[in-house]
């Protein structure tokens, strides 16, 4: 597919993510003899699964419980017993803490115990960029580690995009030190054009009205006309490219919308120098690939918002890019 109006309009730069520094495995509980552990930093090639340190039992006794709870709405020590296992002294005193800390009551009138209206603060920050980057995670580093090129992920952020996730510690021709937390212009970045080209129509009209309160007076009906033309081609062309102005003007960005059920929940790009990728291989060597994981990303959403999120890992590893 040739490069479009919107790709004419733009190919030159500005979203960008080092070295393998994966967390020290454990065995049966029990620290392994390599003495260097980063679980959390922020360069390398962190595993979110593997721990750097071994679980915190009472930890995870609590949390199954609290599982359990939720899933029978209503339940009995011995009800939990059999579901776990537990000594049920165990699970008495995990129940009694969690009602100490206000997540779970015992319920007279029904004889067992049942969650309270506090666990969905365990939830609150969950749908949404969390959700967002734990499915997008996997398929952002596979990108970058097979075609080399930092991908970002951002979010809407009143009147731009914030960068919530980057894999430019991955990437060997990264040309930033951090994109992490910047905003994005809504009107001349990549990731901005493709979030409003895919949002509804009554979304893109609250935009536009937010830039013309900020423009003092230098963004009117007659900018808006114009962009509304840019964006038409951005949808038809199923990506955006960042506005050739912007600096550094030796690199570009590509952008896609990470939607579910026509909402646009974020905007993927993978940014690299223009003078590296040849102008007819823009679209075999950055946008299918982008595109492909894009695919993958929405597959897992959905999935996880049918109920699957905990088996989030086996449907990452049942979608593979092909790259």
């Amino acid at each position: 597919m040739e490069l479009g109006a919107a790709a004419d309009e733009g190919l030159a730069g500005g979203d960008t993510f080092a070295e393998d520094d994966r967390p020290s495995s454990w065995k049966a509980g029990a620290r392994s003899q390599a003495t260097h552990c980063r679980a959390n930093s922020r360069r390398g090639m962190t595993d979110a699964i593997r721990p750097s340190y071994p679980p915190v039992e009472s930890v995870r006794r609590a949390l199954e419980i609290l599982r359990i709870l939720n899933r029978l709405r209503i339940c009995t020590v011995g009800d939990i017993h059999a579901a776990t296992r537990l000594p049920k002294p165990t699970i008495v005193r995990m129940l009694d803490t969690l009602i100490a800390d206000g997540y779970v009551v015992r319920d007279n009138m029904c004889g067992g115990y049942r969650v309270t209206h506090r666990v969905e603060e365990l939830h609150a920050g969950y749908k949404g960029i969390a959700e967002v980057i734990e499915a997008s995670r996997p398929f952002s580093v596979d990108l970058t580690n097979a075609i080399k090129w930092p991908v970002g992920i951002g979010t809407l952020d009143g009147d731009a995009i914030a960068v919530q996730f980057w894999t430019g510690t991955i990437s060997p021709w990264v040309h930033a030190n951090t994109l992490l937390h910047n905003r994005p212009n809504l009107l001349t970045s990549a990731m901005g054009r493709a979030y409003m080209a895919f949002c509804g129509e009554e979304e893109r009209a609250a935009l536009f009205a937010v830039i013309r309160a900020g423009s003092n007076g230098s963004f009117g009906p007659e900018q808006e006309a114009q962009h509304n033309v840019l964006l038409a081609s951005v949808r038809k062309q199923g990506f955006a490219i960042r506005a050739p102005q912007t600096e550094p003007r030796r690199n570009t960005t590509v952008a896609m919308p990470i939607c579910h059920k026509g909402t646009v929940l974020a905007s993927i790009t993978v940014s690299f120098f223009i003078s590296a990728v040849p102008r007819n291989k823009v679209e075999e060597q950055i946008i299918e690939p982008l595109r492909q994981a894009v695919n993958k990303i929405e597959t897992v959403i959905a999935f996880m918002r049918r109920g699957g999120a905990s088996e989030v890992d086996s449907a990452v590893s049942d979608c593979p890019l092909d790259v």
